[in-house]
């Protein structure tokens, strides 16, 4: 009579299972995909016809921006408001009177949108307001913002805090900042954040069922944490409203958690690029998204990392300080041409971002504790000194020629090492040009 231990499932014994392996059913899969972007697109399009360019029509929706521009005409300062729709469009509108700050609250707004394509709606449309009017809709994150900034002196850092948690909107100050040195990702919650959270909170989950487990060893711990830990991250994406970029990582982490369970490999370039594409399909704005587009990049170069280089060094020193220092660097090397089509900012300061990613794994889960117990304000002091950095930045873009060309190589990577080394080697160079442009700027 054979026995099984509580933990045991067919992932044991059975090699790990392919996916998309033949092109039938990529065929089958890319048919499924493109019926759902069909209909998709389809609602979008319905919403963009009730736009129309010749008569006003009255939109509702959230303030998730709120910024001063000077008119280079006038030399006259005005304010920008960004509004999201129910329906995910997202709208601008200007207002030449000194207004309140309207960041989070709900409006209605009555006027004329401007000439809009499909495909510029799918971005954001510009709309002439006539008036604008207060709504009753309240936030239910106020509660949380009231809270964070309860723990903080320095707005500008109860600013950061509440972009790092709740995903509100940063300030100009800091989103620059951000941008020149290369942090943007660390602040702008995605992956990255569940990422951390998920070892956090596994860590603990996995600690409290233990002691547990014996009253009902038939139980899979595995699949039991996985659960409660899917379920504790997804009430913290309500807290989040949704977020696009986390919304995307949870769907991506159900997925990879059922196909770990079921014993598929995920760490195949093809559960990547199904991901994207599902992504997308229910999703068609994020044809657009930059965010989404540097995400996906930034996961691509860790699965070519890890495809290549396999490391059994069982050295502390090796496995916690050297190994993690030369990843991070690999990964930042590979975006490195990507990120600068797109922001150009880079300063003397930008490779502090490498030890800074690894400080911000231990960083976010004790600021997210500090701030549950009220005394979120205890690394305030090094993240000001942090902020007030004086950075001697410039922009560089890059050329349009080299991004594709990049873009090329790298999925070349997926089948040659060759082409790897030579994505790094560009990346590598490209890193001294932007070092040589700020020496001679």
């Amino acid at each position: 009579m054979h026995t099984y231990t509580a933990d045991a499932t067919y992932s044991n014994t059975l090699s790990p299972i392919a996916i998309l392996d033949t092109k039938t059913q990529w065929l089958v899969f890319l048919a499924f995909c493109l019926c759902i972007f069909a209909i998709n697109l389809t609602l979008q399009y319905l919403h963009y016809n009730t736009l129309d360019s010749k008569t006003p029509i009255t939109i509702r929706g959230q303030v998730i921006a709120q910024y001063p521009k000077i008119s280079p005409k006038t030399n006259s300062t005005y304010q920008v408001l960004k509004i999201r729709t129910e329906s995910g469009a997202v709208f601008y509108t200007t207002s030449k009177e000194a207004i309140k700050n309207l960041l989070h609250m709900h409006l209605r707004i009555y006027g004329k949108p401007a000439q809009c394509s499909f495909w510029q709606y799918l971005q954001s449309c510009f709309i002439t307001s006539f008036s604008i009017s207060l709504e009753s809709t309240q936030d239910y994150r106020d509660t949380f913002r009231a809270f964070i900034d309860s723990q903080h002196t320095d707005s500008l850092l109860g600013a950061f805090y509440k972009t790092l948690y709740i995903a509100d909107f940063l300030p100009k100050t800091l989103r620059d900042f951000s941008n020149t040195i290369g942090i943007a990702h660390l602040i702008a919650i995605s992956g990255f954040h569940l990422g951390i959270l998920s070892l956090v909170l596994g860590f603990i989950l996995h600690l409290l069922y233990k002691p547990l487990h014996r009253f009902f060893p038939y139980r899979n711990k595995f699949f039991d944490i996985g659960i409660l830990l899917l379920a504790m991250l997804f009430a913290y994406l309500v807290v989040l409203d949704f977020s696009p970029s986390f919304l995307r990582a949870w769907v991506m982490a159900c997925i990879g958690f059922m196909m770990v369970y079921f014993g598929v490999r995920i760490l195949q370039f093809r559960f990547l690029f199904m991901i994207g594409i599902l992504c997308v399909s229910f999703f068609p704005r994020l044809i657009y998204s930059i965010g989404f587009f540097l995400s996906f990049f930034g996961v691509f170069y860790i699965y070519v990392f890890l495809h290549y280089f396999r490391f059994s060094s069982r050295s502390f020193i090796y496995k916690f300080l050297l190994l993690p220092l030369v990843f991070n660097f690999t990964i930042f090397v590979n975006m490195l041409i990507l990120v600068h089509f797109f922001f150009p900012y880079f300063s003397s300061y930008t490779l502090i971002s490498i030890p800074i990613t690894l400080i911000f794994v231990i960083f976010f889960p004790i600021s997210v504790i500090a701030h549950m117990l009220g005394i979120g304000w205890i690394f305030d002091t090094p993240l000001a000194a942090l902020f007030h950095l004086k950075l001697d930045s410039i922009e560089v873009f890059t050329p349009l020629w080299l991004f594709i060309n990049y873009l090329i190589i790298s999925l070349f990577a997926i089948r040659s090492f060759v082409a790897y080394c030579i994505s790094l080697v560009l990346g590598i160079l490209f890193l001294g040009y932007l070092y040589y442009s700020l020496w001679v700027a």
